[in-house]
């Protein structure tokens, strides 16, 4: 008896195991590597009818950067016939951290977007959804990475205010201290 219940809780490993394997093929990693201020870079994936999908959208930051995000699904019909689409489409955006990655924003419909001060360290956009058109579905997406200044650019840029103030206010005195002419 207790042989065929080891042998029951095999068959139910193994049928999960496979339930697991089934769910990760549909999982898919794009890699986008380092990023960097200035960069664009852009991701797209197909979706087949029916499937449900996780999409890892993965980047890596060197230096603090204001990082914009827009994923949009396409959907098109066709005499009430959706021919493209994907349905409960959502994207989370998530940093590793040292118990894996953490959630820092999400998101869900279409568009979809993230605009975010992102510290240095490895990121990746979540997508997931169901293929519900005829001809499955389609997203496309684009990251943009903007520099976020130094501090000493900061204070670089108010001592240059200061001295084009202080110059200016010098010049009007000089102005008015000058005699008309009659």
């Amino acid at each position: 008896m207790a042989q065929g219940n080891f042998a029951k809780k095999i068959r139910l490993f193994s049928a999960t195991v496979a339930l697991c394997a089934a769910g990760l093929a549909n999982a898919k990693t794009i890699d986008l590597g380092d990023v960097h201020a200035g960069g664009s870079y852009s991701f797209t994936d197909v979706v087949t009818f029916g499937d449900s999908f996780t999409d890892y959208v993965g980047f890596n930051l060197g230096s603090a950067s204001q990082v914009k995000s827009f994923i949009k699904s396409f959907d098109m019909s066709l005499f009430s016939f959706d021919l493209l689409g994907i349905d409960n489409f959502s994207a989370s955006l998530q940093r590793l951290g040292s118990g894996g990655f953490q959630t820092v924003a999400n998101s869900s419909g279409s568009p979809i977007s993230f605009d975010d001060l992102l510290g240095p360290g490895q990121y990746r956009i979540a997508l997931g959804g169901v293929g519900s058109g005829l001809f499955g579905g389609l997203f496309r997406g684009s990251l943009q990475v903007a520099a976020v200044p130094e501090a000493d650019v900061w204070v670089m840029l108010l001592v240059g205010f200061l001295v084009v103030l202080h110059q200016l206010r010098r010049k009007q005195r000089t102005l008015e201290q000058q005699p008309v002419a009659a």
